[in-house]
């Protein structure tokens, strides 16, 4: 399957990649915990906590297990849902008293599904306020991130259609 492909302009990032899943399921395993738990995060950096209140105006909020055992928790509050086609959400990292961290920047994180004959192309977009906070959360591994999430969800997609 196709890997993923990266481009940068500024304060926004869009990286894309195609699955061997319809665009219903794909959109459907973004869309709820019980299929979440199963591919998002890595093996070191797994899913310990999701909530999610899938509509707009709701919040999903999430941590993973460091390898260290601590946890990195996000909220989101969704802004935009069409079912099969866009799911766009405010994200912010949290303190460890859930409190939003503004030591870290928030984005508008916007994921895109586009129908290719039965496969799926996720478009997902990052946009920070500036660039300077943009290239903080590439420092930080998210590419990297995404690039092993999107690893699982290729072989969960594979399980489960």
């Amino acid at each position: 399957m196709s890997k993923l492909t990266t481009e940068q302009k500024e304060n926004v990032m869009t990286v894309t990649r195609i699955f061997d899943a319809p665009r219903v399921l794909v959109f459907d395993v973004h869309s709820d915990c019980t299929h979440l738990k199963n591919w998002y995060g890595g093996e070191q950096w797994p899913l310990a906590k999701c909530e999610m209140d899938f509509r707009v105006g709701g919040i999903w909020s999430y941590c993973f297990s460091d390898p260290e055992g601590g946890l990195i928790c996000a909220k989101a509050e969704y802004r935009e849902i069409k079912r099969p086609e866009k799911i766009t959400y405010l994200e912010h990292f949290l303190d460890e008293n859930g409190d939003i961290n503004h030591d870290f920047p928030a984005g508008i994180i916007t994921y895109t599904f586009i129908d290719h004959n039965g496969k799926t192309e996720i478009v997902n977009r990052w946009e920070y306020p500036s660039k300077q906070e943009m290239d903080m959360m590439l420092d930080m591994g998210a590419v990297e991130g995404l690039t092993e999430i999107w690893e699982r969800l290729e072989k969960y997609l594979a399980n489960i259609k």
